[in-house]
């Protein structure tokens, strides 16, 4: 008995530390598995947005600007005569009647997308893994097929067919700082067709109407529409280039569907004819994926 009382008054046994856990103690920042699979996803993302970046370096023609002028001049008058130039009086109208609101829609187009995006990866990642992964897979395909077409076919935007009456109206309404020639480095201006700024809002139109809250789905009905104004009235872009960008979204949502090598029993991605893809592109309540 004296020698059990004196065993159980002995100290408990130091617990088992991992290196992690040491170099916690002395303040070192340890990365986490997923930290490190984060940061290769920035890592990606970066790597795609200087390839979209340097584009119209890797143009197949060898003028490609006056190639993308003739191909401009091609696509207005087609659109002119279907729609007529309707572009040209919004801008007209919104310069001359509502200058806060093209002022406002200067800066949606410029400062709202990429932090949008951005916080949505971000969400996704660490709520539903699996989820994230396909949404991911689906716009590095988008961005793929968006820069053949912009290498293969190059377009002015709008806002330099001045002859057709078009404005420029970040350049005449600010901020001045975006057509800078320092600015002018980190986007290609020759990119028009299809909008690569109202695909992406297009997308994160689908993610938020899948999911659920009625405040999201608005925002999912809103953001899209608020974008494809912006991307009209400041003269970076016609209406076909943003009709091009959802025809570009929903050709890259079949292609993946199409290229899966597994699709899951509980949820046939063509179960429902063919926008059933677009309905995988926000988690179900019933299928979560894994959290690490």
């Amino acid at each position: 008995m004296k020698h059990e009382r004196a065993a159980s008054l002995k100290a408990p046994p130091p617990p088992v530390t991992t290196p992690a856990g040491r170099w916690r103690r002395l303040g070192v920042l340890v990365f986490s598995r997923t930290h490190l699979l984060f940061s290769r996803e920035l890592v990606l993302f970066a790597a795609v947005y200087f390839a979209y970046m340097f584009s119209r370096r890797l143009l197949f023609q060898e003028n490609w600007e006056f190639v993308a002028f003739v191909h401009a001049e091609h696509l207005i008058a087609f659109e002119e005569k279907l729609f007529g130039l309707w572009e040209v009086t919004f801008e007209r109208y919104l310069i001359d009647q509502a200058t806060w609101a093209i002022r406002s829609l200067n800066w949606l187009y410029i400062i709202t997308l990429w932090p949008m995006v951005a916080l949505t990866a971000v969400v996704m990642f660490f709520t539903n893994r699996g989820r994230y992964r396909y949404c991911r897979n689906v716009v590095l395909l988008t961005f793929v097929v968006a820069l053949l077409i912009f290498m293969a076919f190059p377009l002015a935007p709008p806002r330099m067919m001045t002859h057709y009456e078009f404005i420029d109206a970040i350049e005449r309404l600010g901020p001045a700082f975006y057509n800078t020639r320092d600015g002018a480095v980190y986007f290609n201006a020759f990119a028009a067709m299809p909008s690569i700024h109202f695909g992406l809002t297009l997308l994160l139109g689908v993610m938020f109407w899948r999911t659920g809250p009625l405040w999201l789905k608005a925002a999912g009905v809103l953001y899209p529409t608020v974008t494809f104004l912006a991307i009209v009235g400041t003269g970076n872009h016609c209406m076909l280039d943003a009709v091009g960008a959802g025809v570009m979204v929903l050709a890259s949502v079949l292609l993946y569907a199409a290229l899966l090598p597994s699709r899951p029993k509980t949820e046939p991605l063509l179960s429902r004819g063919v926008l059933r893809p677009l309905a995988r592109m926000w988690p179900d309540k019933a299928a979560r994926g894994p959290r690490s």
